[in-house]
């Protein structure tokens, strides 16, 4: 099995330098992960890019329409914003390795690029903005 081009730079988010295919990984060690519908997750992306805001390793699942953004762990335990869906210790997430271009795994942010996670206020904020709500100040 020939490596994807990706995978020839060290991702900062450690847990993925172990993968070489999509792999059924635990959530709530290395990383937590917030489940939105793709596009709200696109949209959400495109924000924080906008701003200059640091995003992490973002997965689009095409199958499912959902898109999984890793925050770090422990997130999970005291999140609350609808729309979405906290994955933290007990969930398990499908994830592809760097660079995947194959199946219906595609990375929005992709590891090799990206910081380890996407910080839990921001993403907050950029989800808020992402469904239409209103910013509490």
């Amino acid at each position: 099995m020939t490596p994807h081009p990706h995978q020839s730079r060290l991702p900062r988010a450690t847990w993925a330098r172990r993968l070489s295919q999509p792999t059924l990984v635990a959530a709530g060690q290395d990383w937590d992960a917030i489940r939105v519908e793709a596009d709200i997750g696109v949209r959400a992306v495109r924000f924080l890019e906008a701003s200059g805001t640091p995003v992490g390793p973002v997965l689009h699942d095409q199958g499912s329409g959902q898109a999984y953004f890793l925050t770090p762990p422990g997130t999970a335990q005291r999140w609350q914003q609808d729309q979405t869906h906290a994955l933290g210790e007990g969930s398990w997430v499908v994830l592809a390795p760097p660079g995947w271009e194959g199946g219906l795994l595609r990375w929005v942010s992709d590891p090799a690029d990206a910081p380890a996670y996407t910080a839990a206020g921001d993403l907050t904020i950029a989800l808020t903005v992402a469904t239409g709500g209103e910013i509490s100040r």
